[in-house]
């Protein structure tokens, strides 16, 4: 059955069109767990009486962490050698975090944090599966001694194993209940936290402490059944699947069935063929099978240069094969069964710690080094400021320049700017998708009696701008409030995304714009507002009870003209140009030439909703400001301007390049105030 996981595991990650479910092998792991675990610790509660949890932690950890430090460690060294820096920080983190096996947690973190849902994957993504498999070898024995100590020293009756067996499937109905839950309102987190995962392996550990028995005759087609359901849900489930969820009960019970039918004599049954050298063979390198496939699939394309092709991941399955048998016997059987590890208890705890501490400094040296960097970058960017030909000073028809993408190094260096997503200026001061409350934060000038109070309303693509206005209010006595939600236009339209899987973002997006409108007009003091979006990124749907006849640019205009009641003067900056759609800092570190990276104009800027709603027939008091002529010129939009790289990411200004822009965007602010 490990082979059988691990198989769906790499061919989905090598062949991920052709078994584009194949990461319920993790499911079919989480159920064997389920099993071997419980079944060994209840041995020996009955055996003993009681359980060592000090013995069985060190256990766990001769067993597991010799080899999957080794990964790490080894993986951390390639990343220095062949992965572009960009990608360096978020590894880094990764691998930090997958050394104290709470990687789960961070990817779960990023998968509900906008600013990062355009990471790449690392060399220890993969990893993610193995924290939730620690985090359950922590909790699941105490909750296995608690219940055995209960039952001691009370008078309850019945078999302990029936007992256990039944405090065991509560935690794992609640558990099916939070994942069903958690999937349905936020399924990229519920992914990967622990608590959607438990009930899988409490399926395994039924499967060990209740006297279930199959008639023999049922019992090897109820294995070829099991089997099925599995490989069924491999080629079935995507993407999209809205898993774990319920959903994930078909590989989970298939792989009970399985593990329920057990060895049978009948040449067609699963357990026969399971049985088979080949597949013991692969079983039993399993572990190690899943720790090197995923670390060489990310980093042979950065050595190549190229995209994988199918001769390369038929190599790529046979080196991890060689590699995992090696880690197997050299590390896996060596460090478990003799040696210095093997002598004293506490001699696996000084290797966990010593281990550990190792792999955590390597990626902490990893992130100093690029901090020594950022350091540098803002000593470069502050000397070269109001230099000619110095970012948006090289684009346009006046520029009188050489070159629109300048002759010198890029500053900031990519990555640089890549960690700028990571690590956020002003933290805290967006609203994430999963709540519609205003999240707000003051910026620009702290004077008591400010010339202007500024509001910034918008999406993500209005934070890109708080840099330049928190500039702004401190050179010119502004005060500025911050209003912004992931995702979220400011418009009365309903704004649609095709990848979402329920209403629940549309109609927090329709709740935060109401409460901002409210909260707006609760300020009197303010007294302009300035908003944008990635308005050509979604689609627009007239909201209930108000038929509009274009949703898109009829939401805008609304929303504004309400604004303009309040006796607010609004701002409108035109989305800023679209990229070809990859990281722009990941693009440049992989190229020498940054016209590899640029975009034509003409894709670079399709209809634009705030420019239809602000430039046709605009309430009065609603001023555009447009600045795409510092982005492209009649052909092209550049990823590089005047030496200065214009994007964070696939779509977000630099902090530098939207600073840099302070002259073009006061100009336009200026000529339309009232």
């Amino acid at each position: 059955m490990r082979a059988v996981a691990v198989g769906l595991v790499v061919a989905y990650h090598l062949w991920p069109l052709r078994l584009p479910g194949g990461y319920v092998g993790v499911d079919v792991f989480f159920v064997i767990s389920g099993f071997l675990i419980t079944a060994h610790i209840y041995r020996e509660v009955e055996r003993s009486g009681t359980l060592s949890l000090l013995n069985f932690w060190a256990r766990r950890i001769r067993r597991l962490l010799p080899a999957s430090l080794l990964v790490l460690a080894v993986s951390a060294l390639a990343t220095v050698l062949w992965v572009p820096e960009t990608l360096w920080g978020q590894t880094a983190r990764q691998i930090g975090a997958s050394a104290l096996y709470v990687q789960n947690w961070v990817l779960a973190s990023d998968a509900v944090d906008y600013m990062a849902q355009g990471n790449v994957p690392t060399v220890a993504q993969h990893f993610w599966s193995l924290s939730v498999e620690e985090q359950f070898y922590v909790f699941w024995p105490l909750l296995v001694l608690l219940t055995v100590g209960v039952l001691r020293h009370s008078s309850a009756t019945g078999s302990p194993r029936r007992v256990l067996a039944t405090v065991l499937g509560t935690v794992g109905v609640a558990s099916l209940v939070w994942s069903v839950v958690q999937t349905s309102q936020d399924q990229s987190a519920a992914y990967f936290v622990t608590p959607t995962r438990v009930w899988e392996f409490v399926i395994g550990a039924l499967l060990a402490l209740l006297p279930l028995r199959l008639p023999r005759r049922w019992a090897p087609v109820i294995g070829l059944v099991g089997l099925a359901a599995i490989v069924f849900s491999a080629f079935v489930y995507d993407g999209a699947t809205q898993f774990p969820g319920w959903l994930a009960g078909v590989p989970t019970l298939g792989a009970a069935a399985v593990m329920l039918a057990g060895a049978t004599p009948h040449w067609w049954s699963a357990g026969r063929w399971l049985s088979r050298r080949p597949m013991e063979f692969v079983g039993d390198i399993s572990y190690s099978v899943y720790l090197w496939h995923w670390p060489i699939i990310v980093v042979v394309p950065y050595v190549t240069g190229t995209t994988l092709v199918a001769w390369q991941k038929v190599v790529i399955a046979a080196v991890t094969i060689v590699l995992a048998w090696g880690t197997k016997t050299l590390v896996e059987d060596r460090f478990r069964g003799t040696g210095w590890m093997a002598g004293a208890r506490s001699h696996a705890y000084q290797f966990a710690a010593v281990g550990m501490v190792v792999v955590v400094a390597m990626g902490l040296g990893i992130n100093s080094s690029l901090s020594v960097r950022e350091e540098q970058a803002r000593i470069q960017f502050q000397e070269a400021s109001g230099t000619d030909c110095f970012g948006p000073a090289a684009i346009g028809t006046d520029s009188g320049c050489a070159s629109v993408i300048g002759e010198g190094p890029v500053v900031p260096a990519p990555e640089v700017v890549s960690q700028q997503n990571t690590d956020p200026p002003y933290r805290g001061c967006q609203q994430g998708l999963t709540s519609a409350a205003i999240d707000t934060c003051t910026i620009g000038s702290t004077d008591p009696n400010p010339e202007r109070v500024i509001a910034i309303v918008g999406d993500s693509h209005a934070t890109q701008w708080f840099t330049a206005l928190d500039t702004i209010g401190q050179e010119r006595n502004w005060r500025v409030h911050t209003y912004t939600k992931t995702s979220c236009p400011a418009s009365e339209a309903v704004r649609t995304l095709p990848s979402e899987q329920t209403n629940e973002a549309r109609v927090l997006c329709e709740e935060w714009v109401a409460a901002v409108t409210a909260e707006l007009a609760a300020h009197p003091e303010i007294t302009d507002i300035v908003t944008t979006a990635y308005s050509s990124a979604y689609e627009y749907e007239s909201p209930a009870g108000t038929p509009m006849a274009d949703p898109a640019v009829d939401g805008f205009a609304a929303v504004w003209a309400g604004w303009v009641e309040q006796g607010h003067q609004v701002h409108v900056i035109a989305a800023v140009p679209r990229t070809q759609g990859e990281n722009v800092p990941d693009c440049l570190a992989l190229t020498d030439d940054p016209l590899d990276c640029a975009t034509d104009r003409a894709i670079s800027l399709p209809p634009d909703p705030l420019m239809a709603a602000a430039a046709g027939a605009p309430p009065p008091g609603v001023n555009l400001i447009d600045l795409s002529d510092r982005f492209c010129d009649e052909t092209t939009c550049y990823p590089v301007i005047g030496d200065l790289i214009v994007y964070r990411d696939y779509s977000h200004l630099s902090a530098e390049y939207s600073v840099a822009l302070i002259p073009y965007l006061t100009e336009q602010f200026d000529a339309g105030g009232a």
